[in-house]
């Protein structure tokens, strides 16, 4: 718990603090999360390549390599729109390196130091000289050689040669002009939802030995609302009791209160705020001022703005007050307390350590005027939907950009009981802290057992949900030439869906220059619409239905086509159209499937499988555990 510990021990960690804080600015966004002592020390298993097993320790060295490689690029401006010029360097990227290793190995590419002389001298220009290099070498404290670090640069660059040997995909008009029918063309279909618990009492009732086969196939899986397969596994779990203050409500009261002096003084203090804006610069006469007053507005016109100002900083200062006396003198003292007797259990295994007495926020808040709550037990999930406290930052200011409730809570480096403050999106203020962090878990039959018999019952109906649609669909296309004029149909609602493009932008890159994935655009009252149900969506023609289901398969959907708003070939080709735009868009869609296609063969060569994902992403919830 590297917070409380820092809190406790702070003289001695702030000197190797500054210390730190040297070598991560050399290092910067390069230093990983693999190269952490606490990270390495869990030596899990992170995969099997050529038939040899890779541990979390064997991706040390690639980290370090890379690392290196990418400080020379960065420090040389080698690649000005990248940091990571050579590769990221979480478990993924690692994993992919060690296969494209083994590939240039194959190939006989070399990865010494004279390589690694000649990618310099040609990278820049010829411009490297000794001077310039160990210049650059000398930021690695001899860490390692001159002749390693050239090394490791050849051994970055064939790796990067490697993964772009199948070369520029070729582009051709019709891909520029379906990229452009992607982000132009919309359309908007009537779909009619049938759920598939309404067929849950058509299917009768497991036996015991089918509730228990269930069971045991998906007892150790945790549930996913977008998989159509259940999880029984109980998900990392937490607990948060919070005390809340409506910093709006409360300046709100005290704006109404507030000394006609005091406004005054306020806006004395801040009149230069309030120029009324002069078509003149204010420096018109540098040498004589007073000819070029400027015009500022009266009191009595922003008398109003004033008292909100003035009435929203003393609501924050006075709230600030007293989470600082809450937390300081009740909340911190516990969780140094607690905090210690953890220490004291870990250093005497089986003595007796008597646990602190906790603070009892509850009473604390009611004191205080406070508003009080305690959230059950917490799944992700769950936690980014609690209330109104879901949408608050980490912070004393709304739109503060720190972390959500939920990451800040689920954080492994956040213990039991210490406190944070998060502000909602509404002004209130929350004063928090976590009083309980349950690891996932395998629950007993008993426990799950009527979700055990409600997932074999979905199951099940499915078939039953989707015969309906089959047939509903053939209906309406023969009797109603593919068209939904109704609300409802028999019985189950119609969602009329406006038009909507296939793709959108993905958003804005770190740099004008860097690619940027388009993104699928949600599609309205259809959550977890997958593949299947897009393609139908957007591929209806007139007269036609479709059936296709959502992602976890809980409704089927009969859809028809509305209207669609086609896009002109001709329009994208002409003088002011955007072309190039779209012909960039489907190379880079292009490259980088063609790039996935790459690597996905090399995996298979490696022996990876298909579903294989590291640790890092697969067990976020037992790491997260470890708080």
């Amino acid at each position: 718990m590297p917070f409380e510990v820092f809190r406790r021990h702070q003289r001695k960690m702030l000197a190797i603090l500054a210390i730190l804080a040297m070598f991560t600015f050399v290092l910067a966004d390069s230093l990983p999360r693999l190269l952490s002592p606490s990270y390495a020390a869990r030596d899990v298993e992170v995969a099997k390549l050529f038939g040899r097993t890779v541990h979390r320790s064997d991706l040390g060295q690639m980290a370090r390599q890379r690392s290196r490689a990418n400080l020379v690029a960065n420090a040389l401006n080698l690649f000005p729109f990248s940091r990571d010029a050579f590769g990221g360097l979480k478990e993924r990227d690692l994993i992919d390196a060690l296969i494209l290793e083994k590939e240039a190995d194959r190939l006989g590419m070399p990865a010494d130091a004279a390589a690694g002389r000649e990618w310099l001298l040609a990278a820049t220009g010829g411009r490297m000289n000794r001077e310039v290099f160990e210049s650059l070498y000398s930021r690695f404290s001899n860490e390692i050689s001159q002749e390693d670090l050239l090394a490791d640069i050849a051994n970055q660059v064939r790796i990067a040669k490697v993964r772009t040997l199948p070369g520029r995909p070729l582009v051709t008009p019709y891909d520029a002009f379906q990229a452009y029918r992607g982000q132009g063309e919309r359309v908007a279909d009537k779909v009619v939802e049938i759920p598939v618990e309404n067929f849950l009492g058509k299917v009768g009732e497991p036996s015991q030995a089918e509730v228990q086969a269930l069971y045991d196939k998906y007892k150790d899986v945790l549930p996913d609302p977008a998989l159509a397969t259940p999880g029984f596994k109980v998900p990392r779990r937490v607990q948060v009791e919070f005390a809340t203050v409506e910093g709006d409500a409360k300046a709100r009261a005290l704006r109404d209160k507030l000394p006609a002096a005091e406004l005054q003084a306020f806006y004395e203090n801040h009149k230069n705020e309030f120029k009324v804006p002069s078509e003149f610069p204010d420096d018109l006469f540098a040498d004589a001022p007073d000819l070029t007053p400027a015009v500022i507005q009266p009191f009595a016109e922003v008398r109003e703005l004033l008292a909100s100002r003035l009435a929203d900083e003393k609501a924050q200062a006075e709230i600030n007050d007293l989470f600082n006396k809450i937390r300081d003198e009740k909340l911190i003292p516990f969780a140094d307390a607690y905090l210690t007797m953890l220490d004291e259990q870990a250093s005497a295994p089986g003595a007796k350590v008597e646990a602190p007495k906790d603070v009892d926020l509850k009473a604390i808040a009611a004191a205080e005027g406070l508003a009080y709550e305690i959230s059950p037990l917490l799944s992700r999930e769950q936690a980014a939907r609690y209330g109104l406290i879901a949408n608050s930052q980490v912070g004393t200011a709304r739109f503060s950009g720190g972390r959500k409730f939920v990451d800040e809570f689920f954080d492994p480096k956040v213990g039991l009981y210490e406190p944070v403050e998060l502000t909602g999106i509404t002004g209130a203020r929350y004063l928090a802290r976590k009083i309980k962090d349950e690891a996932p878990r395998i629950p007993s039959l008993d426990e799950v057992k009527a979700d055990v018999v409600h997932a074999w019952k979905l199951d099940k109906a499915r078939p039953l949900a989707e015969k309906a649609a089959q047939e509903l669909a053939a209906r309406l296309k023969a009797d109603k030439k593919g068209k939904i004029e109704e609300d409802q149909v028999d019985g189950y609602n119609v969602l009329a869906i406006a038009p909507i493009t296939r793709k959108q932008m993905g958003g804005v890159g770190a740099n004008p220059f860097e690619y940027v994935a388009q993104a699928e655009t949600p599609i309205p009252d259809v959550p977890f619409a997958g593949e299947a149900f897009r393609n139908a969506y957007f591929g209806l023609r007139d007269g036609e239905t479709a059936v296709a289901p959502n992602e976890p398969k809980t409704s089927y959907y009969v859809l028809a086509l509305d209207r669609r708003e086609p896009v002109d070939f001709a329009q994208l080709y002409a003088p002011n159209g955007e072309e190039m735009r779209y012909r960039a868009l489907a190379g880079e869609e292009a490259a980088a499937h063609q790039d996935e296609s790459w690597m996905n063969r090399l995996r298979r060569d490696a022996g990876l499988p298909a579903d294989w994902a590291p640790p890092d992403e697969n067990a976020k919830d037992d790491d997260a555990a470890q708080s």
